[in-house]
């Protein structure tokens, strides 16, 4: 028994001992991180809806392009007749005069100067992607006084300063 106070008394002075203090809050600053965040942003847009334009020429105007598909193919026709009828002697100078009004009329139609144009709106829903950077709170540096030293800790939460609060102290 002699001999187990003096070893329980040297292993406390040699082993570490905790305690817990207090130490007063003096400074909290906020820890921001920042990240980027896929996002989506969806609007009613006017979206334009194009056609052909009608015919400038009138009544006439629209009997041609109904029958010949346009003005220019009309003339396209009679040019390619006039030029077929050049060619050939008897009926085939009529089938010649056929197949250049065919052929004129086609390429008078595809030379014609119709062009689309906006012939009306219609509204359609978009959404469109993206990503945002947003701002967290990644927790707070705190600085504490404990008996004129100044520790400093990150923690979760921010601790009011001036309020006391538990530090381990070990002392080796």
């Amino acid at each position: 028994m002699r001999l187990f106070l003096p070893v329980l008394l040297f292993s406390f002075l040699i082993s570490n001992v905790n305690a817990v203090e207090y130490a007063t809050v003096v400074a909290a600053v906020e820890i921001k991180e920042t990240r980027s965040v896929p996002s989506q942003h969806c609007e009613n847009i006017s979206v334009p809806v194009y056609g052909e334009s009608p015919s400038k020429g009138g009544a006439i105007g629209s009997v041609v392009d109904k029958t010949f598909g346009s003005t220019q193919g009309l003339v396209g026709a009679i040019t390619g007749g006039y030029i077929g009828s050049k060619f050939g002697r008897g009926s085939g100078r009529r089938v010649a005069t056929v197949a250049g009004a065919a052929v004129g009329a086609q390429v008078g139609d595809r030379y014609d100067s119709k062009k689309l144009e906006v012939v009306g709106y219609e509204n359609q829903f978009k959404c469109f992607e993206g990503s945002r950077t947003e701002s967290i709170n990644a927790g707070y540096h705190v600085i504490y006084d404990y008996r004129g030293q100044m520790i400093s800790k990150v923690v979760k939460y921010k601790p009011v300063i001036g309020s006391k609060h538990p530090v381990e102290i070990t002392v080796q």
